[in-house]
């Protein structure tokens, strides 16, 4: 039953992770795309541990389609929350900070925002006529991605992925698997 924040395929989950999660026949389990899901959300949703997924897109890139998410999708066997890049970086940006919700301008204007009672419209209050988009803050259970390396206390070096940092920082627990321990 908890809820999952995991990276793109380019920052990658271990895939040991994906399958103690399978073998240990985990279920309900909310999957957040940060800001989408590939290889590790389709084995999981095809070992049947997937309720729902948030997410922009799952996709295995040039690889096509993931078989498991599509098959899934049409027999409306998991709940799918449709959301932009934008509105979950800045929903874990407005945890990360301690705020309930961030302001967004990028999404204004998507048929989305009328299919998401959670995403609010109000007014600039510095600027009549100026509407602006309220992020509500997304605070994963878990985070789980992959690293080149860690120390031993703790600190993970996440390179260019900065939205790894960000989701670390925004949920409650995260594991971070690693390539080598550095002194």
């Amino acid at each position: 039953g908890a809820s999952i924040g995991l990276p793109p395929d380019y920052s990658l989950v271990a895939m040991e992770v994906v399958r103690a999660l399978v073998r240990r026949k985990a279920k309900d389990l909310k999957l957040i795309g940060v800001p989408t899901l590939g290889l590790c959300a389709d084995l999981l949703i095809g070992a049947g541990c997937v309720r729902e997924v948030e997410t922009s897109a799952v996709t295995l890139g040039e690889a096509g389609l993931a078989p498991r998410f599509t098959q899934a999708a049409e027999r409306k066997s998991i709940r799918i929350v449709d959301a932009t890049c934008p509105m979950i970086h800045t929903g874990l940006q407005a945890t990360e900070k301690g705020v309930p919700f961030m302001p967004l301008r990028g999404v204004l204007g998507s048929d989305l925002v009328q299919r998401h009672p959670d995403w609010k419209t109000i007014e600039n209050p510095y600027a009549q006529g100026d509407p602006i988009l309220l992020a509500k803050a997304i605070s994963p259970d878990v985070a789980l991605f992959h690293a080149r390396w860690a120390d031993e206390a703790g600190n993970v070096w996440v390179g260019r992925r900065k939205e790894l940092a960000t989701l670390a920082h925004a949920s409650k627990t995260c594991y971070v698997t690693f390539e080598e321990l550095r002194k």
